[in-house]
């Protein structure tokens, strides 16, 4: 491989394997190279061109190359946070709105060795659903669906946090540990390439599905073949029915009219039921209806921020940060200057906000103020507008905006902030920590979430938040301007997080 090019023929075989199951090139070609060779020696083939001729009808061959060019890591309940909420949420919720006889239909789209659709498989039955489940695994490699049909394992599958959940449902015989019957029974295991037009259907076992696993495999694809694979997971699932994907798994509700549902741990995706429409963001747990608010409760500022200013008779600029270009047209007045964004409420749309204020109309205000905006940067605007009107219509906006915009992470960093503004510390945790999910370079959210820690007399965890804070700033240019941070400079906001981080660790020790 010379200057980053591939040699001759190696650049047909990622063609290949992208036209036949939809692989986007490696990020890094010499890796690639790396596998395409080590699996050409397995086929006891030099000559890459003769090797092409053969993968492109030798399906053993082919589903050995892809084995070198994906990463089959898997190990029982991996990323737990999944199937903890698939046990507190999911199922409880399919079986009040389904009925206690319903039969439960679960597919592991990416199933590799089939640890995931067995763990699956054990949590049903654990949940009381054992005689009234179905779980289709499917995979495009053949050689790992021998090794899922083996069932045969090894401590490697057991290294997760909650693997122990697995123990039961294992006899171990030497160093390999054989799955039991008794889960082994309830998962059907078959060959389906994700990336052909082939499903749903009944034929292929995947069709009115309750919950999909579809995880870490996304990430290999091309954007021509995420948005077919978005599409037919959608129509794959049952209206209501529910799809995980993994942490690192492009978004996919651009592609398929799919609701996002953003919890603690990440995004989930859910099929909206039958008459709801669709497309919208249903909250995990929706805010509750706000107490009267005395006449002036100061939100306590950042270490290092300057609040908002206050929005007087004529109306004052709110600065936001864009996000990929100017807002789009909506009442009001607004302009970008380099990297920052100045949004201006015309005074007939400021009185408007007013007075539906004045009514206690925060739906009103909201709307009137913009935060309906199809634009994020307009909705983001929109609340930093009502918070110097009044925080609770602000807060009500935030949750406005994030049904338009649920994967926007400015919108949760500013929900986090008005919400540590009420005091209501575990749920601007909770927030905080959704704007790092979603943006995990993200700033002012670490700076945030240790102050809500520091509150919440964490102040180790705060310490750490801090220190992360200070890192993320350290390393922009001391004269940066910090994104969401009210105009702080990326030096001087570096030197906050660093004096707030040794003052709680001097504490600590």
């Amino acid at each position: 491989m010379i200057g980053g090019v591939l040699p001759r023929g190696f650049k047909e075989v990622l063609a290949l394997v992208e036209e036949r199951a939809g692989l986007a090139a490696p990020s890094c070609l010499a890796a690639a190279m790396e596998g395409i060779q080590r699996a050409m020696a397995r086929a006891n083939q030099e000559d890459v061109d003769a090797y092409l001729r053969e993968l492109s009808y030798d399906n053993a061959l082919f589903d050995d190359l892809l084995t070198e060019l994906t990463i089959g890591e898997t190990y029982f309940f991996r990323t737990h946070e999944h199937f903890d909420h698939l046990r507190r949420v999911v199922l409880p919720e399919l079986r009040e709105r389904r009925g206690q006889e319903h039969l439960l239909r679960a597919w592991s789209a990416a199933c590799s060795s089939g640890e995931e659709p067995y763990s699956i498989a054990a949590l049903l039955m654990a949940e009381g659903w054992e005689e009234r489940m179905s779980v289709r695994a499917t995979d495009v490699s053949r050689t790992a669906l021998q090794r899922a049909q083996q069932a045969r394992y090894t401590d490697w599958s057991l290294r997760g946090p909650s693997a122990d959940r697995m123990r039961p449902h294992l006899k171990q015989e030497g160093r390999f540990y054989w799955l039991s019957p008794d889960v082994k029974r309830h998962v059907q295991l078959g060959y389906l390439n994700l990336a052909l037009e082939t499903w749903p259907s009944a034929e292929s076992g995947v069709w009115q599905l309750d919950v999909i696993f579809c995880r870490n495999v996304l990430i290999y694809f091309n954007r021509a073949t995420i948005e077919g694979v978005a599409r037919r997971l959608h129509a794959s699932l049952e209206d209501g029915g529910y799809l995980f994907t993994g942490p690192s798994d492009p978004p996919l509700a651009d592609y398929a009219p799919l609701e996002p549902v953003l919890t603690e741990w990440g995004v989930l995706y859910r099929k909206p039921p039958a008459g709801s429409g669709a497309g919208h963001f249903v909250p995990l747990q929706p805010l509750q209806p706000l107490p009267p608010l005395p006449a002036t409760v100061p939100a306590p500022p950042l270490p290092g921020f300057r609040p908002p200013p206050p929005v007087a008779s004529t109306p004052a600029p709110v600065r936001g940060t864009p996000a990929g270009g100017p807002p789009a047209a909506r009442p009001g007045e607004s302009s970008t200057s380099g990297t920052r964004t100045r949004f201006t409420l015309s005074v007939e749309a400021l009185e408007a906000v007013r007075a539906a204020l004045a009514r206690g109309d925060w739906r009103e205000a909201a709307r009137r103020a913009g935060a309906q905006s199809a634009d994020p940067e307009g909705a983001l605007a929109a609340v930093r507008a009502l918070a110097n009107l009044d925080p609770r219509a602000a807060l009500y906006a935030c949750e406005e905006a994030s049904v338009r915009h649920p994967l926007v992470a400015g919108l949760r960093y500013l929900e986090a902030l008005l919400l540590l503004g009420r005091a209501r510390l575990p749920e601007a945790e909770r927030s905080a920590r959704q704007a790092l999910y979603l943006e995990p370079g993200l700033a002012v959210g670490h700076l945030l979430l240790g102050h809500v820690l520091r509150r919440q007399d964490q102040a180790a965890a705060a310490a750490r938040a801090y220190r992360e804070a200070e890192g993320l700033c350290r390393k922009l240019p001391p004269e940066a301007l910090v994104p969401l941070a009210e105009g702080e400079r990326a030096g001087a906001l570096a030197d906050v997080a660093r004096d707030e981080a040794r003052r709680l660790e001097r504490m600590e020790g």
